[in-house]
């Protein structure tokens, strides 16, 4: 039996009976033995009635993240081995995915603080806890057993949370061939993944929503994509049939793969690319006199934590108003959340808002859509849900 003990509240004990796979640090009433961060460590209710087993941080906001409600598994590389075939086999059998997918989603997956991303023949892996990383090595040749095609683990480690943990920053081939750059399909589009992008090197998380897009686009509309990264709603637009398609990003660099992504779709001629903030870029087009018949807006997450929620609010706010501004009368919005405390009834309420300032009315054109099904959402983890995404009908109020 572990000398290595955490002890959880009454509100905590029941999160974790439902399914969660995460303890709070506001959740833990008591401690046993020397915890080190990464430690693996046994977790008890206030009775002292076993929940479960699984890595530690007392540095971190979540302090536990379980790998196991059962007292005898052994945390080690076949348990790893074991998850990460069954977590990858559920994408290919179940939802019929090939190349390009996310072959683990963290907590969904029972394999909390991690991230794997499959883009045809590498791996883009990314860790968020202390104790996955210990065996971040033996999760890579996992990755590999589980399915032979992939010749690359990329260690895309970057990013807030794993500072939060006080893990250091690393971007490099962990394992196998020397491979940083693929070429990607999805619907009629391809799309360049560089490992040396942001996050995991693309955003698979909007597939089937920029699918979606492309059943709107009859042939000769005018499009906005703001906060366009490396194109993904852009490229889809114009490959699609729009004649001409407007993408905005302060990012240089993501302007300059989306470029790419423009030229290997032949659609460059149909798109015209402004590095700059979304904000000013909206105000000015305003200014301008411009009209599109769909406005895209995908902002990155404006609220981080539970905290900034207010703030963040007023931020979708400003970018929806602006965006409706910009939509011609019987013009479509397509508009995104992907921070995980605005819930979609926030969400709607701040579009609901937004379209009434800018004096618009606004008809659902389909059922309120999320991440796609490779992100799945664990339905006791409120944390596993955080992609809202909404098409929405857009009138002039008269």
């Amino acid at each position: 039996m572990s000398e290595k003990k955490v002890y959880v509240d009454a509100q905590a004990y029941r999160a974790i009976d439902k399914g969660a796979m995460i303890v709070f640090k506001k959740g833990v009433i008591r401690t046993e033995g020397e915890i080190k961060p990464g430690d693996v460590v046994e977790v008890y209710s206030r009775a002292g009635k076993f929940l479960g087993k699984g890595f530690v941080n007392p540095n971190s906001n979540i302090m536990v993240r379980l790998l196991t409600k059962e007292r005898d598994v052994e945390v080690n590389k076949e348990l790893f081995k074991e998850r990460l075939k069954r977590a990858n086999e559920y994408r290919k059998r179940i939802l019929r995915y090939e190349k390009a997918y996310r072959m683990v989603y963290g907590e969904a997956d029972y394999l909390p603080g991690l991230i794997v991303d499959r883009f045809n023949e590498i791996a883009s892996l990314q860790i968020s806890s202390v104790g996955m990383e210990r065996f971040k090595l033996d999760v890579a040749e996992a990755i590999m057993e589980a399915e032979p095609e992939i010749e690359t683990v990329f260690e895309k480690n970057t990013g807030r949370a794993r500072r939060r943990e006080g893990l250091p920053e690393i971007e490099r081939v962990l394992l196998g061939k020397e491979k940083y750059r693929t070429i990607i399909t999805e619907g009629k589009a391809k799309f360049i993944v560089d490992m040396r992008g942001q996050k995991t090197g693309f955003f698979l998380d909007q597939r089937e929503n920029r699918i979606a897009l492309e059943k709107y686009i009859k042939g000769g509309e005018k499009v906005l994509d703001v906060f366009t990264y490396t194109g993904g709603f852009a490229i889809h637009a114009a490959v699609a049939g729009a004649e001409k398609v407007v993408a905005v990003d302060k990012s240089p660099r993501a302007i300059a793969q989306a470029k790419e992504n423009a030229k290997l779709n032949g659609v460059e001629d149909r798109m015209e690319f402004i590095i700059g903030s979304a904000f000013s870029e909206m105000e000015r087009l305003q200014k301008e006199g411009e009209k599109f018949d769909v406005v895209i807006l995908d902002p990155p997450a404006f609220v981080q934590h539970e905290k900034d929620l207010k703030k963040g609010l007023r931020a979708y706010f400003n970018v929806n108003y602006q965006g409706l501004k910009l939509v011609k009368d019987g013009g479509i919005l397509v508009t995104c959340s992907c921070s995980q405390h605005v819930d979609m009834q926030l969400f709607k309420d701040m579009i609901i808002a937004a379209s009434a300032k800018a004096g618009k009315f606004l008809k659902l054109l389909e059922p309120y859509r999320v991440q796609a099904p490779d992100h799945p959402i664990l339905m006791a983890s409120k944390d596993t849900e955080y992609l809202k995404c909404l098409f929405l009908y857009v009138e002039d109020m008269k």
